[in-house]
């Protein structure tokens, strides 16, 4: 056993495991991280340059095949074309429908007609006889059996398309057309792709048709030779170095159609810059770890360890129950402290057991009188306040509440107590507070002490330490006086619209009065003929006789109750009633009803006094002259009521306070400022909405929209 003196520290043992646990395998998993990723970048770049290549290749050949297919070259297959180059004496046209051709289109810069014979016959920019192209001859050659595109060097690259003319009967080929492409077509063929590298297009020969390093196209010629492997009739892959000097990952992929091919070469360094930019941050962190990991190393072992170990010993200790127990202040000064404290602490843990007690208590005492003064809250306030859960069971009510129905409610379901059912209601304003965490607010018929009356409930939600709903407070009056004002501040309006009615009809019957008196009088003056005026008068008194029956039986008619209308029902009885009016003598009214509309449950007569309402002001609007237009429509789920006039529209301010109470533009004794007040309560009322959908010159569009119910749903 070696002595003492040569042993190993803890601190060294310390050091030792922390080099062979964590910097060593540190270190090989950092170096074997980097080689695999550079192997995988490597693979991934091969395979970003074959599919690059491929895709050129792919978007190439169809290019290739456009080129040969529209365009000017499309006149091979034009049967005026086949039949001028098929009868030479009438080819004077071909050079107008080449030149029409090149015109359309901007990449062209010459298109030729040569015959099977080698004689030019057109020419878009020379006429026949003149001096052919010298790629004629290549066209001739190359496009006598099937369209194909041939690379041209010609001081700078050149595109041809060669396309055969056959005869109309024998299916031979008479004559060749030939389609010079200028320079703006390598950009097409070599259209930018968001990758890095250079992309070549090789002809048959093997020489740079075109090619592209970013943004920038040029043409041939190039030298190829530093391609890692000659081309050939397959595609492959390798790594190489471009004419710059730099290793790049070369992928070549041929083009069978036309014999061209394509070449990728994606810079290898581009590839890697990522990697290696990673690689020099890894190792400046791995050194910043190491130099971390030995100094927590030290220190904690010279000053925290030892101190904390003594520490720990003795708060279990205390845990155990030896309250007073205390540790010797040992090590650097704040652990000293800390030990200090840690005794003096302990020395406190046992006086603060004396008080715990008595503070317990006083917090007890503070908890009872803050409930007994929620207590109070609540049942100060005048409305029933209900606290209900999840289950819709009655946590908390305040003495509102239980004078309200007489009895205690805690524990009981609120749809029990409220609506004797044994069921939640539909469309609960509870449930929908749980359901989405607003607040939400309805009215309904709810049984109290005193019977069934209309109330006024208004539910907020109360959550808990996460995001659901704990519970749901409801606070609720009964509004039974306030039905029965908005119902009598409803009939008053209504009873001044049927005056204003009763004015107009009034005023219309004067017309048939005065024709009775003429008569009468034309009567007694001619004995002979009272006959005639006879039938005269009764025409009249009958049309009198209609017009006030249809007034007082729209104004009699008894339809309080909630049942199925028909909204295009209501709208005809009051297109009836309005027809009678003096301010609608010079007005086209017409009507635009949809058909098979689901019918509404409501009270007909509200909706009538609605409709009515907008007549009325829409009548006023129009100073007896324009259109006014009633439609009638299914929209998402509601039935809407739309009433169109022409008139000069309503100005943004006063739009602002159309639907306040005692607001009115009339001159004075001509309204009261309630009907669109009235009409938009009553609207509110029905589950719908009353707005002014559009105003302008051009006149102005009030929508009433009401929801379509079930048969069993609530009105």
């Amino acid at each position: 056993m070696p002595p003492p003196s040569r042993r190993l520290s803890v601190g060294q043992w310390l050091a030792l495991l922390v080099i062979v646990l964590f910097v060593v395998p540190l270190f090989i998993s950092n170096v074997w991280g980097y080689l695999q990723s550079r192997g995988y970048l490597v693979e991934s770049a091969f395979r970003e340059a074959a599919y690059l290549g491929t895709l050129k290749t792919t978007q190439i050949d169809d290019v290739t095949r456009t080129l040969t297919s529209t365009g000017p070259a499309a006149l091979a297959r034009d049967p005026s074309v086949i039949a001028a180059v098929a009868a030479p004496g009438e080819t004077g046209t071909l050079d107008e429908q080449l030149r029409a051709a090149v015109a359309t289109s901007s990449d062209v810069e010459n298109a030729q007609i040569v015959s099977a014979a080698g004689v030019l016959l057109a020419s878009a920019k020379t006429g026949p006889g003149s001096e052919p192209d010298v790629a004629l001859g290549l066209c001739l050659q190359r496009g006598r059996t099937s369209p194909t595109v041939i690379g041209f060097e010609e001081g700078a690259t050149a595109i041809l398309a060669a396309v055969p003319i056959t005869a109309a009967e024998t299916r031979e080929t008479i004559a060749v057309l030939c389609v010079r492409y200028g320079a703006s077509i390598h950009a097409r063929l070599l259209s930018r792709v968001e990758r890095s590298g250079d992309i070549y297009l090789l002809d048959e020969h093997m020489r740079v048709l075109a090619a592209r390093s970013g943004d920038q196209v040029r043409r041939g010629p190039e030298e190829m030779s530093w391609l890692p492997r000659r081309p050939g009739a397959s595609a492959w892959t390798g790594r190489g170095r471009s004419p710059r000097g730099d290793e790049v990952i070369v992928a070549y992929s041929p083009i069978p159609s036309v014999g061209w091919s394509v070449v990728v070469a994606v810079p290898l360094a581009a590839t890697l810059a990522d990697l290696e930019g990673l690689k020099w941050q890894a190792l400046g962190v791995f050194a910043v770890l190491i130099a971390v990991a030995a100094l927590a190393v030290i220190v904690a072992l010279r000053t925290v360890i030892r101190p904390i170990r003594a520490l720990a010993t003795t708060s279990e200790r205390i845990a155990g129950g030896a309250t007073g127990a205390t540790v010797d202040p040992r090590g650097p000064r704040e652990l000293a402290d800390l030990a200090d404290t840690f005794n003096r602490m302990s020395v406190a843990l046992r006086e603060s057991q004396q008080t715990l007690e008595e503070r317990i208590a006083a917090r007890t005492r503070e908890l009872r009188e803050s409930e007994q003064f929620l207590e109070l809250l609540l049942n100060s306030i005048d409305q029933r306040v209900v606290v209900t859960d999840r289950d819709l069971r009655i946590l908390k009510v305040n003495a509102a509440a239980e004078r309200m129905h007489g009895r205690s409610l805690v524990g009981e379901p609120c749809y029990r107590v409220f609506e004797g059912r044994e069921s939640p209601c539909e469309g609960c304003p509870v449930r929908r507070t749980f359901e989405t965490g607003q607040p939400g607010q309805a009215e309904r018929s709810q049984s109290t002490a005193s019977g069934r009356e209309p109330v006024q409930i208004e539910t907020y939600p109360v959550r808990g330490d996460g995001d659901g709903v704990q519970s749901v407070i409801a606070i609720s009056r009964i509004v039974s006086r306030e039905k029965q004002m908005q119902a009598k501040l409803a009939f008053q309006e209504k009873m001044a619209a049927f005056g204003q009615l009763a004015a107009g009809v009034a005023h219309e019957l004067g017309n048939p009065l005065a024709s009775i008196d003429a008569q009468l009088q034309r009567a007694e003056g001619d004995p002979v003929r009272a006959a005639a005026s006879v039938n005269i008068v009764r025409r009249e008194v009958s049309r009198m006789s209609r017009m006030l029956r249809e007034l007082v039986d729209f104004a009699r008619r008894k339809r309080d109750e909630v049942r199925l209308a028909s909204a295009n029902t209501v709208v005809e009885d009051v297109l009836r009633l309005i027809e009678h009016d003096s301010r609608a003598r010079n007005v086209a009214i017409s009507r635009e009803l949809a058909e098979g509309l689901p019918g509404l449950r409501i009270v007909e007569d509200h909706l009538a006094q609605v409709v009515l309402n907008l007549a009325l002001n829409a009548l006023d609007a129009l100073a007896q002259q324009g259109t006014l237009v009633f439609t009638t429509a299914q929209e998402d789920g509601a039935i809407a009521i739309r009433v169109r006039d022409s008139g000069s529209g309503i100005s943004e301010e006063v739009a602002t306070h159309l639907f306040e109470p005692f607001f009115t533009t009339k001159p004075a004794g001509r309204g009261t400022g309630l009907g669109l007040f009235v009409s938009k309560r009553i609207v509110d009322d029905m589950g719908g909405t009353l707005a002014l959908e559009t105003t302008g010159p051009t006149g102005t569009t009030f929508v009433v929209r009401l929801p379509v119910r079930a048969p069993q749903e609530p009105a």
